[in-house]
């Protein structure tokens, strides 16, 4: 038995997907959430085999659920599933170590059938998932990719407010995030960039006319 935690702020579509995919009767939907923050409580409390989760939620986000639930819980195969095919997003659930990225636009037998690939060990993206993947990779690999490429809209903005000498603090209640979050998002962009500090930052920020 397939044991399944669906994650979507929208009451009514996971409880219908919940009836939809408990269809089959290889699989057990143990818990239906409607935040991020949830999700990871449900995951300690259940210990389920696949996480099915929406991107956009309150209090805490798909992708931030994503890596909390992977780093306690590695064993845990987690699917996202979204209304719309954002780079950014891909990108990030991708490099978060997502299972599967999936459109809401998908039927209820390749749903079911996606949940028993990834329950094997097999990752799983939608065709036009892996078309959007594919063209800003062809952009990177072919040196053409920007840094609009690497970062998405929201660390393109903590860069500027870096760039014009705002603190941590001053960022996160720009962003209304706790301090420890956006120093935990500055690393990533510093990652993302290859760059060690906010000196290193301000230079690139500078010579890619970002701002």
């Amino acid at each position: 038995m397939i044991k399944i935690i669906i994650v979507d702020d929208q009451v009514l579509l996971r409880r219908s997907l919940g009836q939809l995919i408990s269809i089959d009767e290889s699989i057990n939907v143990v818990d239906m959430v409607g935040t991020g923050r949830d999700a990871v409580h449900s995951c300690r409390m259940h210990r389920p085999d696949i996480v099915l989760m929406d991107i956009e939620m309150p209090e805490m986000n798909g992708i931030e659920a994503l890596r909390i639930i992977k780093k306690s819980y590695p064993d845990i195969k987690i699917i996202m599933l979204t209304t719309f095919e954002n780079t950014d997003k891909i990108i990030e659930a991708i490099v978060s170590d997502a299972d599967g990225y999936l459109t809401k636009d998908i039927g209820c037998d390749e749903l079911i059938t996606t949940l028993k690939c990834v329950h094997n060990g097999m990752t799983v993206i939608h065709k036009s998932v892996k078309k959007v993947v594919m063209e800003k990779f062809n952009r990177l690999t072919e040196g053409k990719a920007s840094y609009k490429d690497i970062l998405t809209k929201e660390e393109i903005d903590t860069v500027n407010l870096i760039v014009e000498g705002k603190s941590n603090r001053d960022i996160a209640t720009e962003f209304n995030y706790s301090e420890g979050t956006v120093k935990n998002k500055v690393s990533r962009i510093y990652e993302k960039l290859g760059l060690s500090d906010r000196l290193q930052l301000a230079v690139f920020a500078v010579e890619n006319g970002m701002g």
